[in-house]
């Protein structure tokens, strides 16, 4: 019966590391879409960004499965809470770059600002390295790497100010910058946000490791 248990938990692990390989996926393609203003490709994310959906409902109905059927012990029941509680974290990640897509649409390419651009990317870039190195620790459930992947948030957060500032100076300075300016602002803060959701999922991880709630950001 346990060994059975055990199996089952392995699954759930493996249905949340794929949800989180497609949300990496989708912010991987948000940047590209970007850089190439490629509006075929921000369609598809924003299509795409119902799988996500999809694969969060499935992990939570098992998570709930494993508690009403089994009787876990309690590491195992903060494993299943911590899945539960990351799984909606990936799906609000998921929305943020479908929110970055939708904002690609809306650009004007003849006003585009290639030096601002270029500074999401650059803080975009950096939430990928983030999520990429989650995904990697994931698995090891190890409190210490995880604390350590919230700690290059700030470097975001840095990003995210600076990058505000500069676009709303241009957009004083130029009127004809207004329109993809306001586009510019939602993009920075879509993957601010991003990277705010990678270090709560960090924080459940320590408490997976530990028991114990932090915050890292």
């Amino acid at each position: 019966m346990r060994d059975q248990f055990e199996l089952e938990l392995q699954e759930l692990e493996q249905l949340f590391l794929e949800m989180g390989t497609a949300v990496l996926e989708s912010a991987s393609k948000a940047l590209l879409a970007l850089a190439a203003k490629d509006t075929t490709m921000a369609e598809l994310i924003i299509k795409e960004d119902k799988l996500i959906n999809q694969a969060q409902l499935k992990i939570e109905l098992a998570c709930a499965r494993l508690l009403a059927l089994q009787q876990p012990q309690v590491t195992d029941l903060r494993f299943v809470l911590t899945i539960m509680s990351a799984c909606s974290d990936l799906e609000r990640m998921g929305d943020h770059m479908a929110g970055i897509a939708k904002a690609v649409l809306n650009l004007k390419e003849s006003d585009a600002l290639a030096v601002i651009e270029e500074r999401i990317h650059e803080a975009g870039q950096k939430a990928l390295k983030m999520m990429s190195d989650l995904l990697i620790v994931f698995p090891s459930h190890d409190a210490d790497k995880a604390v350590a992947i919230a700690n290059q948030d700030q470097a975001i957060d840095n990003l995210y100010y600076a990058i505000s500032r500069e676009i709303l100076t241009v957009m004083k300075e130029q009127e004809t910058s207004i329109r993809n300016g306001a586009q510019y602002l939602y993009m920075i803060g879509h993957v601010e946000r991003f990277s705010d959701y990678i270090s709560n999922i960090c924080e459940r991880l320590v408490y997976l490791e530990t028991g114990e709630l932090v915050e890292l950001n």
